[in-house]
């Protein structure tokens, strides 16, 4: 009966999940119902990790109910919606209880809903983050005392996008723009790697990624943005570490291996026709929320990742007077695109448009240098989407053409004036756009909530390029097989030849790992083996396993939920911690079953999460001397003005996070110094090893590290 009762209610949360809207938002309220308000993140951060096919990334967040307008001593729920990219990943949760990290607990939706409601009925502290559709996901904390903050980290890995040159992560910055409050920086950390190298944020390249080491001396790259970059795009990149067209890497558990595979066809098998593309830029300032900036950065993020060194471009901007960067093809290499965009600026094109002049006059280039080049416009313009105007202006612009030259756009208008043609509705310059694209052989896009310009970009360059009518690929490993593989981008039976190919899946066996690619290009058929070595292959870790955990999750959710399907996705949720529609992560305190994690990885120190902390005042406010020690190390401690010693706590921890000594500071006045001795002995006054420790000084709304060396 019990299983029955799943099933049914899966069913109801699977349907949801198809239905539910994409949104970001964030609340505070009583759960008594005696009010609600919009809630505030204090303070944000990320930390970024390449996985290969996926990126990690962490968020830390600290949530307050800054303008709660009853008792500031309320107990108040935070709940907070979000929404991540499609096929991401969500693997662990984690919460702040009395300054220890508490791991979520994952489990089914139904127990943890279960556990969280009648705790929060007893006022206990437990959070818990389950997935309420394809891509959305719920967190909610219990207790938020309306005057004070709590700290969460969510964990989760998100789809890269590959080229020859770059490995791109588009990080969902959307989601923090939820606060009541703005948040006033945003610093994200990435981490030194022999394979993921030069990370920048190719989207904004005036900020720098500068090299630091931490308390325990690892070192780590930093960026920190100020609060105009926050509400924006935000793109991560590090250099492709992909060869001649391939990059696979592998992690091994026992006689079983999970492997990840990205291909371009165009590269790993050495079919290229070069490409010749005409972006004509055309922007009205009212029709968008993106500035001039947003869209010179996307092109050529877009040019970047899509062209090669043997393809060509060109920029023809709207103006009064159509400006051309170039009266000639230009070379899609990385130099040429990055010194073009460094001449332009938000001058180089006008705040209003010209768009019929601005086709015209891309249509002629092309026509000029051959006809043997293709147009992507990328506008916002809406005053040519008229049954009329739309018509004439598609046949003025054919007869600019002596052969077919395909037009392409990317439309994003977010003025949503509309006709009605031909029984239905069109949107801004749809009728047009649809049209043209059609009669030329182009493709048209228009941005939307899911469909960003990056993405819209994307899908029309690789459209752009040169089409594989049919394709098959089948991977193996030596003295063995592959199988339970997810292609996690497209399907391979055909495609464009520079839309890269994204396959994991396990295997069992040795390397070299085999792809066997076949298939028809422009009449002719072709058959190849591409082998890649084990010193040539990329290795990974365990996250490996979640993200083909992910895609097993996704599909079986795409299956008729029988109560054996259902069952198998619990399950393998549960075993591989990976967030499905009926499974939930819940963090409880202690004395509730929850778990401190000792070696969680806290990066709050490097990312400066905590409030007003800054990274550089414990040395300013803690001496300890003398420092490396053997017998006794004595620690004063200055307190800020107007500090409450009653509120000052400290203690005492070794490399793994684990508290060894809880320190009784002594009393003092307001804004005096606290003095306090260490024997280097824990608090069963057991001598400690030789070794680093921490001394880790609360204050209010301040966290001050400490490093310190026990030599005997």
């Amino acid at each position: 009966m019990k299983t029955n009762l799943i099933v049914f209610f899966a069913t109801l949360l699977l349907l949801f999940a198809g239905t539910a809207n994409a949104y970001n938002y964030l609340y505070v309220s009583d759960p008594r119902g005696w009010g609600s308000i919009q809630g505030t993140i204090e303070t944000a951060g990320i930390s970024v990790s390449p996985k290969g096919l996926y990126t990690e990334v962490g968020l830390y967040l600290t949530f307050s109910a800054k303008g709660w307008y009853n008792n500031q001593t309320d107990t108040l729920e935070t709940v907070y919606y979000f929404d991540l990219p499609e096929n991401s990943v969500v693997f662990d949760s984690w919460l702040w209880v009395d300054n220890q990290i508490i791991r979520g607990k994952i489990m089914d939706k139904w127990t943890a809903s279960s556990i969280y409601e009648n705790i929060v009925k007893r006022r206990r502290d437990p959070s818990i983050l389950t997935k309420t559709g394809s891509n959305s996901y719920q967190l909610r904390i219990f207790p938020l005392v309306a005057n004070q903050t709590r700290k969460v980290k969510l964990s989760f890995l998100i789809p890269a996008q590959w080229s020859a040159n770059q490995v791109l992560t588009s990080l969902p910055m959307e989601i923090l723009n939820v606060s009541r409050t703005e948040i006033q920086k945003l610093s994200v950390i990435t981490y030194p790697s022999d394979e993921w190298k030069e990370p920048a944020f190719s989207n904004h390249p005036e900020i720098k990624f500068t090299e630091e080491t931490d308390e325990k001396s690892d070192r780590f790259f930093r960026a920190d943005l100020p609060a105009s970059y926050v509400s924006g795009k935000l793109t991560f990149s590090v250099k492709s570490p992909m060869k001649n067209g391939i990059y696979v890497n592998h992690f091994q558990n026992g006689n079983e291996g999970v492997y990840q595979m990205a291909m371009i066809p165009r590269d790993a098998l050495q079919i290229y026709q070069p490409v010749k593309i005409a972006v004509l830029i055309d922007y009205t300032a009212s029709n968008s929320s993106l500035n001039k900036q947003d869209i010179l950065a996307t092109v050529k993020e877009a040019l970047l990742s899509n062209l090669g060194t043997r393809d060509s471009f060109n920029l023809i901007m709207s103006n009064l007077n159509i400006t051309r960067v170039s009266q000639t093809w230009m070379p899609a290499d990385s130099g040429t695109i990055g010194q073009v965009f460094r001449s332009l600026n938000e001058n180089s094109f006008s705040n209003y448009s010209n768009l019929p002049v601005l086709l015209s006059n891309g249509i002629q280039f092309v026509k000029e240098k051959g006809s043997d080049g293709k147009v992507l416009l990328v506008s916002d313009d809406s005053q040519n989407g008229t049954y009329t105007a739309g018509n004439q202006l598609v046949t003025d612009l054919l007869k600019l053409m002596d052969s077919k030259i395909p037009v392409s756009i990317a439309d994003y208008n977010e003025n949503y004036s509309w006709q009605y043609i031909g029984n239905r509705y069109y949107y801004g310059n749809e009728y047009f756009y649809t049209n043209l694209s059609r009669m030329t052989g182009g493709s048209f896009q228009k941005t939307d909530y899911s469909n960003p310009l990056p993405k819209v970009l994307s899908g029309l360059f690789v459209s752009l390029g040169n089409f594989l009518s049919s394709f098959d690929l089948y991977t193996d490993v030596t003295g063995g097989y592959c199988f339970s593989r997810f292609y996690l981008n497209t399907q391979t039976k055909s495609g464009y030849l520079n839309q890269p190919i994204y396959e994991i899946g396990k295997y069992k066996g040795q390397f070299p790992f085999t792809a066997e690619v076949s298939g028809e290009f422009e009449g002719q058929t072709f058959s190849q083996a591409i082998s890649v070595s084990e010193e040539s292959s990329g290795t990974s870790d365990s996250l490996s396993e979640e993200i083909w955990a992910g895609s097993q999750i996704r599909y079986l959710e795409s299956l008729n939920q029988s109560n054996s399907v259902v069952n198998e996705i619990v399950n393998l949720s549960v075993t591989e911690r990976v967030l499905s529609i009926y499974s939930a992560f819940l963090c409880l305190e202690p004395s509730r079953g929850g778990e401190v994690c000792y070696d969680c990885m806290d990066e709050s120190g490097p990312l400066s999460v905590d409030g007003d902390t800054e990274r550089e005042s414990a040395d300013s406010l803690i001496q300890a001397y003398p420092n490396p020690f053997n017998n006794q190390v004595n620690i004063v401690i200055s307190l800020p003005a107007g500090t409450d010693y009653t509120q000052v706590s400290g203690a005492i921890y070794n490399v793994l996070g684990q508290q060894v000594k809880t320190l009784k500071l002594a009393s003092g006045q307001t804004g005096s110094k606290v003095k306090v001795s260490w024997e280097g002995a824990d608090d069963n006054g057991s001598s400690v090893a030789t070794g680093v420790y921490f001394l880790v000084v609360e204050l209010p709304g301040k966290r001050l590290t400490h490093r310190l060396t026990l030599v005997k």
